[in-house]
């Protein structure tokens, strides 16, 4: 029998803290978001693409999928507007995911273009730089979702994404999967100035709706922020809940 657990609006929604983390991309270069499966940097993703296609101003995105791996019902479950995403599927192909991203990146029209490689790699340092010049000068952010940083990519700002612990529920012994608390830190910033939320002095959030990378066949959802402070400089703690 599933245990109904309280949902609350999505990420991106007015919501204290993940506004001000998801506001430290840049528009016009590079950055990446790296974490193995189960880390929270999918989820994260997710609150992104739902903060911007929901964001009242007309924001599209483009996902080239690498691995096939997106759930568009998860996609949908974070507030995303599937009707605002372009997914495009590569089969396990890195040379073509890596050729759609530098085309649609290039592409007017696209506030946030994802590339989403998984465990797909390594990525060739051409490859990176021919990236990071297909989007200068573009109004559109770039995200290359991986599960590690290339030494010498030209990304102007990397976040890592570790989890940190299951949370589990029920009776006494615990048997059932609640969900799972997760760090994001930045690990790199070449942008000249960052937000407050930037130096650490962001508070902790949560996700919904968003399918956990390696949590088979449920969502996640998520009751709004812990309101924690960071862990270190620069880092924040997520708590993702799962929902039926």
């Amino acid at each position: 029998m599933g245990i109904p657990i309280e949902s609350s609006p999505p990420p991106g929604w007015e919501r204290e803290g993940i506004d001000g983390l998801l506001g430290l991309f840049p528009p016009g270069r590079l950055s990446e978001i790296v974490g193995p499966r189960s880390s929270g940097a999918s989820s994260l993703l997710l609150a992104l693409i739902a903060r911007i296609t929901t964001s009242g101003t007309g924001g599209q995105v483009a996902f080239v999928d690498g691995m096939d791996a997106l759930d568009p019902l998860s996609a949908a479950a974070t507030g995303a507007d599937l009707s605002a995403l372009l997914w495009v599927r590569c089969g396990g192909r890195l040379r073509v995911a890596l050729s759609a991203a530098d085309l649609l990146a290039r592409c007017p029209g696209f506030a946030l273009v994802v590339l989403d490689l998984d465990d797909l790699g390594p990525i060739p340092g051409s490859a990176c730089i021919r990236l990071q010049r297909a989007v200068e000068g573009t109004g559109a952010t770039l995200i290359v979702r991986s599960e590690r940083h290339r030494e010498g990519s030209p990304a102007s700002l990397v976040l890592a994404a570790r989890r940190l612990a299951p949370q589990w529920m029920g009776l006494r012994p615990l048997t059932r999967l609640a969900g799972l608390r997760s760090e994001i830190s930045i690990s790199r910033s070449r942008l000249h100035s960052l937000s407050p939320l930037g130096r650490g002095s962001g508070e902790g959030l949560q996700g919904e709706g968003l399918q956990g990378e390696g949590l088979q066949g449920e969502g996640l959802q998520g009751e709004g922020p812990q309101g924690e402070g960071p862990q270190g400089e620069g880092s924040w703690t997520l708590d993702w809940t799962l929902s039926q």
